[in-house]
């Protein structure tokens, strides 16, 4: 994914790196939520590119607007709630996070585990570690919200979150073990260490977005994905559209500019999530017809 061999990749991920520590080192709100947009977004963008290739052999040019439709109509509703019930918005958001997070990662043979582990990693650990910044920062993605304190559900998951870490640990073969349990200390250091935004910002970039467009690389029925710069290159449109609605959705937040940003770049995120998670349920419901079509054939 890192594209060590291609001379584009390594400078996009350079200028990641280069991002993300100047962020860590100054503190930058608007650095970290900046490496979000620039390098997290993109990811989600590549919903189009598959629509376009479930959807045009059928629909021809309709298809983008057979697409666009409903996926804007659920990133309007989720931008509503927030306005109108941003406490229980905030809440639904934490909770269908954790599970996106830990589905991009889940193994075969241990998937609930691995599931909660990677997917709960981001929330539980700023939540048990830095509790007033994850506080805080929450508050400021949910305006008039305040909290005091995390969300007490991701605090008690903790224990929980332990306990299957150890079990994924045990389960994994002794070949690997190693190889995992670096990788889980690392991501943990990082959310002990960090501020919540940067933490998420790392976790973001160079995790979660990666994980996903690995996948989508590997999935032969993709066929324009045959590598993560041409995934990059098809993002783009969605990527620059998405960018537009956050540019006019600005003047409907108050507050300074930084906070407006925070505001908005979660709350979009946020919208964003649903249809995301909706198209993802919905390739997989295909990719696993196609199966058993096959199966069926080949009888």
């Amino acid at each position: 994914m890192i594209g060590r061999h291609d001379p584009f990749l390594r400078l996009y991920w350079g200028c990641a790196v280069i991002l993300a520590a100047a962020s860590i080192l100054t503190s930058s709100t608007l650095l970290a939520l900046t490496a979000i947009i620039l390098f997290g977004l993109p990811h989600g963008a590549l919903d189009g590119e598959m629509a376009r290739q479930i959807l045009r052999p059928r629909y021809g040019a309709a298809w983008f607007i057979l697409f666009a439709l409903p996926y804007l109509a659920l990133l309007a509703l989720v931008l509503v709630l927030w306005r109108l019930y941003p406490l229980a918005t905030l809440t639904g958001f934490l909770a269908l996070s954790l599970w996106h997070f830990g589905s991009e990662t889940r193994e075969n043979g241990t998937s609930i585990l691995s599931a909660l582990v990677w997917g709960g990693a981001p929330l539980i650990l700023p939540s048990v570690f830095h509790p007033a910044a994850t506080a805080s920062l929450l508050s400021a993605m949910a305006p008039p919200v305040h909290l005091t304190s995390p969300p007490f559900w991701l605090v008690w998951l903790f224990p929980f979150w332990v306990m299957a870490a150890s079990a994924w640990l045990g389960a994994t073969p002794c070949e690997k073990r190693l190889e995992k349990l670096g990788l889980l200390c690392g991501l943990t250091a990082v959310f002990v260490v960090l501020p919540p935004l940067q933490a998420f910002m790392i976790y973001f970039i160079f995790q979660h977005a990666p994980a996903h467009v690995a996948t989508l690389v590997e999935d032969r029925r993709w066929e324009r994905l045959v590598s993560a710069r041409a995934a990059l290159r098809y993002s783009l449109s969605l990527t620059v559209a998405t960018l537009i609605i956050g540019a006019l959705l600005i003047p409907f937040y108050t507050g300074p500019m930084v906070e407006r940003l925070l505001s908005l770049t979660f709350q979009l995120l946020a919208a964003l999530t649903l249809p995301h998670m909706v198209f993802d349920f919905l390739t997989g419901q295909i990719k696993e017809e196609t199966q058993r079509c096959s199966a069926v054939r080949l009888v």
